[in-house]
């Protein structure tokens, strides 16, 4: 191969690879279908609204993480992640049943669970459609919290 092929076989080369990684970069970067449009942690949810929302919750107290979900059909899936400092702690699938979907889920925070906790909405390929974040404090500690929802 002479000095000029070798070149042509380099640019060849290097433009390929552009442009693979731009079609890689491009799907990576889609958007889900998705959405979710209000979502966040309470202590109840009564006639679909959340109640007792706030960013501290006392160990004991069950916490209830609300998501409303856009732009789903029946049948269509997402799931609740709960963190634990940072560690994935439980993963819960709820099905959807239709375009605008209130769904939920709820963990009881343990005995020894003080720190902090998020809990994730997530798309079937794993994206992360909402993020709520919280603080677990130790029981009796007067954990304050936001007026729940009128």
């Amino acid at each position: 191969m002479n000095r000029w092929t070798h070149s042509l076989a380099s640019r060849l080369a290097i433009g390929t690879a552009l442009a693979l990684g731009l079609t890689i970069g491009f799907v990576a970067a889609q958007e889900s279908p998705l959405s979710i449009d209000d979502y966040g942690v309470g202590t109840d949810v009564v006639d679909r609204q959340l109640k007792g929302e706030g960013d501290r919750f006392e160990e004991g107290s069950k916490v209830v993480f609300l998501t409303r979900v856009i732009g789903g059909a029946d049948g269509d899936r997402i799931r609740h992640v709960w963190l634990f400092e940072k560690k994935e702690i439980v993963s819960i699938g709820l099905t959807l049943g239709g375009s605008h979907w209130r769904t939920f889920s709820r963990k009881t925070l343990p005995p020894g669970s003080t720190g902090a906790w998020a809990v994730e909405a997530r798309d079937p390929e794993d994206r992360v459609l909402a993020r709520a974040e919280f603080t677990c404090v130790a029981a009796g500690s007067g954990a304050s919290t936001k007026p729940s929802n009128p």
